[in-house]
C-alpha cells in the first residue's frame, strides 16, 4: 500500500509541474509543501525491510555493515548510522552504499537501483573497479571477499597515469559482454584485454559535458585579436548555470535560506567553478545535476539528444523531457522524479511555448526559492 500511495504522489506531481497552470508563488508554495526530500534512512526502511525511526532500523543496518565490514567497532558502525540518521543524510559515501547492497545480498537491477538511490550514482559500466563489483554482487560474494577479488584484479588494468584515455567505449557493449563472463579467469582475461578500452570515470557523461560546455564557451563571438574564447568558466556559470543567484557561503558558514529543506536541495552540489574544473580535468565525475543543467543550457547541444524534431510548441516539454530522460538513462543516473525538489523545479520550468524560455523559467524560479529572508526552517 506504502509503494503505490507513492506512486500515487509522485504521479499527482508531475501533473503539477507538467500542468503549466501554477504561478512561481504558486509553484514555490506548493514545492516546500509537498515536494520529497528522500533522507538515507527511508531508502535503508525500503531495503531492510525495518521500520523507520526504530532503533531496530539502526541495529539492522550496523549489523549489514559489520557483515561487510567485520574489522570495523560497533560502537564506530553505530555512530556511523545514528550520524546519517540525526542529520539527515541524502547520501552516503559510494564505499558506504557498496557495503550495504553486498550485506544485504543484492543483485542485477536492485543493486544498482538500490547504488543510485544510497550514493546518487549506480555502477559504472565503463569503470573495470565498477566491473568486477559487478561481478562480485552477480556471484554473491560477501564485501571482504569482493575487495580481495578488486586487490587480485588490479594489476591487469591499471595502466601508468599518461596513459591515453580511449572515449569510445560505450556502456552497451561492456554490458553485453559481461554477460557472458561466469568465471574469475574469465574476468581476469576480459579486463586484460579492455584495459585500454575503459575508463575510471564515466565516459558517456564526461563526453557529454564536454560538448556541453565548449558549445557555450564558443557560442560568442570569438576575439578577432587574440581568438580566444570569450566565454570563461565564471560567466559560463553566471550567464547560463545562474550562479548569481545562488546564495553563497560567507566565512565558512551557510546562508540562513539554507536551513529549509528545499532550498538546501535544490543547492546542493550545483556545479561552482572550482568543480567544473575538476571535471574537466576528470579528477571528478561529472554529477547529474551538473549534466541536468548544461542540458538545459544547450537543449542538448548537438548530441544525440539535441532537439533535432520538427515538433508543436505544445510538444516542447514532452520531447524536452524525453530526450533529458534518456541521456540520464544513457550515463547511469536516475531518471526525472518529481517528487525530488531539484527534479520537480526542472520539469517547473520546462513547460515552455520554445525551449529558449526554459532559461528565462529557471532564473525566475530560483529567484522565488532564493530571495532574501525568506524559506521556512528545516524542522
Amino acid at each position: 500500500m506504502r509503494k503505490k500511495d507513492e506512486g500515487g504522489m509522485t504521479e499527482k506531481m508531475f501533473q503539477q509541474a507538467s500542468g503549466g497552470y501554477l504561478t512561481l508563488e504558486e509553484a514555490r508554495a506548493l514545492l516546500q509543501a509537498h515536494a520529497y526530500v528522500r533522507y538515507v534512512d527511508e531508502t535503508l526502511e525500503r531495503y531492510c525491510g525495518t521500520e523507520r525511526n526504530s532503533r531496530s532500523l539502526r541495529d539492522r543496518v550496523v549489523e549489514v555493515l559489520r557483515e561487510s565490514d567485520p574489522e570495523a567497532s560497533t560502537d564506530t558502525l553505530s555512530h556511523r548510522v545514528d550520524t546519517w540518521f540525526r542529520k539527515k543524510y541524502q547520501l552516503i559515501s559510494r564505499r558506504s552504499a557498496l557495503q550495504i547492497i553486498f550485506g544485504l545480498h543484492m543483485k542485477g537491477e536492485e543493486g544498482e537501483t538500490a547504488l543510485k538511490r544510497l550514493c546518487g550514482e549506480g555502477f559504472h559500466w565503463r569503470d573495470p573497479q565498477d566491473l568486477v563489483w559487478i561481478f562480485a554482487l552477480e556471484k554473491g560474494m560477501g564485501y571482504p571477499d569482493a575487495c580481495r577479488l578488486q586487490e587480485r584484479m588490479k594489476p591487469l588494468y591499471t595502466l601508468p597515469r599518461n596513459a591515453p584515455a580511449d572515449e569510445t567505449t560505450m556502456t552497451e557493449s561492456v554490458r553485453n559482454q559481461m554477460q557472458g563472463i561466469e568465471t574469475e579467469e574469465e574476468l581476469a582475461a576480459f579486463l586484460r584485454e579492455s584495459a585500454p578500452h575503459l575508463g575510471r570515470l564515466h565516459n558517456t557523461a564526461f563526453q557529454l559535458f564536454s560538448q556541453f560546455m565548449t558549445l557555450l564557451e564558443e557560442a560568442p563571438v570569438l576575439n578577432r585579436q587574440t581568438g580566444e574564447r570569450v566565454m570563461k568558466t565564471p560567466e559560463i556559470l553566471a550567464t547560463y548555470l545562474y550562479d548569481r543567484l545562488l546564495p553563497h557561503e560567507e566565512k565558512g558558514e551557510k546562508p540562513e535560506i539554507l536551513r529549509d529543506a528545499v532550498a538546501r536541495d535544490i543547492r546542493e552540489n550545483w556545479p561552482g567553478e572550482f568543480m567544473i574544473s575538476r571535471m574537466r580535468q576528470r579528477s571528478a565525475d561529472v554529477n547529474r545535476k551538473t549534466l541536468i543543467l548544461l542540458f538545459l543550457a544547450c537543449d542538448g547541444g548537438e548530441s544525440p539528444y539535441g532537439d533535432t524534431t520538427d515538433r508543436k510548441k505544445e510538444d516542447v516539454f514532452e520531447d524536452t523531457c524525453e530526450r533529458l530522460n534518456q541521456m540520464l538513462s544513457d550515463c547511469g543516473f536516475p531518471a526525472m522524479d518529481s517528487r525530488n525538489p531539484f527534479d520537480w523545479m526542472v520539469l517547473y520550468c520546462m513547460v515552455a511555448e520554445e525551449p529558449s524560455d526554459i532559461d528565462d523559467h529557471m532564473a525566475a524560479f530560483l529567484s522565488t526559492i532564493f530571495r532574501d529572508g525568506e524559506g521556512e526552517e528545516d524542522t
